[in-house]
């Protein structure tokens, strides 16, 4: 290990005994507290101003009051929140918050992943007849787009065989959960239109 080399070395500074060792740790516990609150910071200002601009296009509306100085504060304490919940399921189950936290990172990132190729490939067999040229168009298209599925449903298999079946069993539960939104919203806009 990196910090047996460093066991004999000490120094003595206004008659107590410093050790390399423990000035390390000070040191790298000072780094990572630095960055971990470096990233809380742009993920906090990053989902208040994104929740605000969703607000603005109208869902939740709520969100999208600024104060005296012109900030979401709403969408920012939406936002702590959502921190809170993380720190209450750390504490509650401080072996597994990692685990739990990281599965339903990568359930959200599939999600998003296979809805983008989906979405792509319709959008080009929409304009397959030559309507309208696509300005930057997909490299290996449509072969790229069945490789990037064939490798999200490879890393869903992973995560079935790696003990993470629970998050690839819930994610159909929550497409059809947002899709049942997205129906409760136009159908709200649609009563508003009238």
């Amino acid at each position: 290990m990196v910090f047996e080399s460093l066991k004999g070395f000490q120094f003595e500074m206004f008659g107590k005994t410093i050790y390399f060792t423990s000035l390390i740790a000070n040191a790298l516990n000072l780094i990572v507290l630095t960055a971990a609150l470096s990233v809380y910071n742009s993920c906090v200002y990053s989902n208040s101003r994104m929740l605000y601009g969703l607000a603005e296009q109208g869902n939740p509306s709520f969100l999208s009051k600024l104060n005296k100085n012109h900030v979401p504060v709403l969408a920012t304490l939406v936002s702590a929140a959502f921190v809170g919940v993380c720190i209450i399921i750390n504490k509650l189950m401080p072996e597994k918050a990692l685990h739990a936290l990281m599965s339903l990172v990568v359930s959200a990132l599939i999600i998003n992943w296979l809805m983008i190729s989906v979405v792509h490939m319709k959008f080009r067999q929409h304009f397959k007849n030559g309507q309208a040229k696509t300005k930057f168009p997909s490299f290996l298209y449509p072969l790229s787009n069945y490789i990037c599925l064939i490798f999200l449903t490879g890393i869903l298999g992973l995560m079935v065989l790696t003990g993470m079946a629970l998050p690839v069993m819930l994610i159909p539960v929550w497409v059809v959960f947002l899709y049942i939104c997205y129906i409760v919203v136009k159908r709200n806009k649609n009563r508003e239109a009238l």
